[in-house]
């Protein structure tokens, strides 16, 4: 009989093992594995007693539309390939999505190795990032030191940390509300990154988390983790990646979905700016989904929904929304629109238009996608944590 359930103490060590042959194979057989300390809760789907397959379930306090809430983070999804090609991940998922409804988490994201992988489970693009290459100089040319102090930071400086990436996320929808214990095991970890944050009037106002590597023949520095309070911030901090100079050829680094630096080098064609989809969201229920959504104030609506689920039951839902809450039904009316539940999710989180949609996963009529674009405006979504 196959079930997912929690993995128990007796189990780290296959638990560890089908993730490090999925993610880390070019290590080779490890005769020790250690698990450990985790956010995230350890799942696994059991053939009876066998663990076939793994996975994890995190809770992230993120903001959705100007409020905070709660939403589930999957992650650690693997399965032996003696175990593949038998619908293996697909159970896996399916229970992992009703923990997290049973937790009442009407959302659910992760960092697919695929996209399209992901896709058919019902899954959806949530935001895209902006990468970066470029010489040191066109940073110091787009930056300046001239001003504050830099100091080294680790993660005992956590939470004046967490005050600067708050401020950065400050509207956006899924920017994450980061705890002691994600900053300590996340952000720096057992090999940390170096880390400086700029300082003015004595308190952080920027940080920067990088490493340095070789790519070729060339030295990178490679930011993981990059927050600004502010324009003046982001300048500070360009100019101190910039002044790596003497160190290596390249900076690469990582930003949400934007091309504002190639106004600021004095050299755009040194700079290489690649745009690539980010994490992927999808909801767990629907009804729990959109009862747990903000909505404008200013906005009273009804609309009926038929919400198709690959992995799950489709639902006709009726909504009501009235003073920026929504309340939401079983109907049996006729559907005002059909829309599958990763389309559902980036209306939600506000990533795509309701124009952008229609007819490539939302189906409705003029007046109806009025009324959804007026519910559901864009939002600008921001998901950076890795889990």
């Amino acid at each position: 009989m196959l079930a997912v359930r929690r993995v128990p103490e007796s189990d780290f060590d296959r638990y560890r093992q089908l993730i490090q042959y999925a993610f880390h194979p070019e290590d080779g057989p490890q005769s020790e594995l250690t698990a450990p300390e985790r956010i995230a809760d350890r799942y696994g789907l059991y053939e009876d007693d066998r663990l076939v397959a793994t996975g994890a379930l995190y809770e992230l306090e993120a903001r959705l539309r100007g409020s905070w809430t709660t939403v589930g983070g999957i992650a650690a999804v693997s399965s032996p390939p003696e175990h593949r090609r038998s619908g293996n991940v697909e159970r896996l998922l399916d229970g992992l999505l009703a923990k997290a409804r049973d937790r009442g988490l009407g959302l659910a994201a992760l960092w697919p190795f695929e996209h399209a992988f992901y896709r058919q489970f019902g899954w959806a693009i949530a935001s895209r990032y902006t990468t970066y290459e470029l010489p040191p100089e066109q940073l110091a040319a787009a930056g300046t030191t001239e001003r504050g102090t830099f100091e080294r930071v680790g993660p005992d400086d956590w939470e004046r940390l967490e005050a600067v990436q708050r401020a950065h996320g400050a509207g956006t929808t899924l920017s994450i509300r980061r705890s002691e214990q994600w900053w300590r095991n996340r952000t720096f970890g057992d090999d940390p990154p170096w880390a400086y944050a700029w300082l003015d009037g004595g308190e952080p106002r920027g940080y920067v988390t990088y490493t340095f590597e070789t790519a070729g023949e060339e030295d990178v520095l490679r930011t993981e983790d990059f927050s600004a309070a502010d324009r003046e911030a982001r300048r500070h901090l360009l100019g101190l990646l910039g002044t790596h100079d003497s160190q290596v050829g390249t900076v690469e680094f990582t930003l949400a979905e934007e091309a504002a630096l190639l106004d600021a080098v004095s050299d755009p064609e040194a700079v290489s700016c690649s745009m690539h989809a980010g994490p992927m969201i999808r909801v767990t229920d629907p009804e729990l989904a959109l009862e747990s959504c903000p909505y404008p104030g200013d906005v009273d609506a009804r609309v009926a929904l038929e919400v198709t689920d690959p992995i799950g039951d489709d639902r006709r839902l009726g909504l009501t929304v009235e003073d920026g809450a929504g309340v939401c039904a079983p109907t049996e009316a006729d559907p005002d629109a059909t829309l599958d539940v990763g389309t559902l999710a980036q209306l939600l989180v506000g990533y795509r238009a309701v124009e952008d949609v229609r007819g490539r996963g939302l189906d409705c009529d003029e007046e109806t996608a009025a009324t959804l674009e007026a519910l559901f405006p864009r939002e600008n979504v921001q998901l950076r944590e890795f889990f």
